[in-house]
């Protein structure tokens, strides 16, 4: 396996390419295909940051999105659309109930129709929240996982 382009089950469980893994390497590597970790933003009111779900991100190519959306229309269950048009207030909610609807989404984030999409989706006992964001530079993707207690 490549270690450059890992997999679409590994990006999509949060890990490295095997061999990666193998070499001991963190998910805080140099390889920009793996999710990274964010800091804990300041603590100015005394919260137990501990208790916020842990938050990664990455930068993707186009292939990338694509790949994540199908694998969200493949591996995921009760999932749901977030998205707000330039000039309003408020965000739309929506059930994508088929492959179709996420392929419309996915559409309007690479085309630009939209600058950010948040898919929130459950897979593996957990609910996840994915919020993509398109950029010069490719599609900023910032992942919260919330573990079902």
């Amino acid at each position: 396996m490549d270690s450059v382009n890992p997999t679409r089950r590994d990006w999509f469980r949060l890990r490295l390419p095997r061999e990666n893994r193998m070499l001991g390497e963190s998910n805080n590597s140099a390889n920009t295909h793996a999710m990274q970790t964010i800091a804990h933003p300041p603590n100015h009111d005394g919260m137990d940051l501990s208790q916020l779900p842990p938050m990664r991100e990455a930068l993707l190519t186009g292939e990338q999105v694509a790949n994540l959306f199908t694998d969200v229309g493949i591996l995921a269950t009760e999932v749901q659309l977030m998205q707000r048009s330039q000039g309003s207030a408020k965000a739309t909610a929506a059930q994508a109930q088929t492959i179709e609807q996420l392929e419309l989404a996915r559409n309007a984030l690479m085309s630009g129709v939209i600058p950010r999409l948040q898919v929130r989706y459950r897979w593996l006992n957990a609910l996840w929240i994915d919020t993509l964001t398109s950029s010069s530079e490719g599609f900023k993707l910032i992942r919260i996982q919330h573990t079902s207690k």
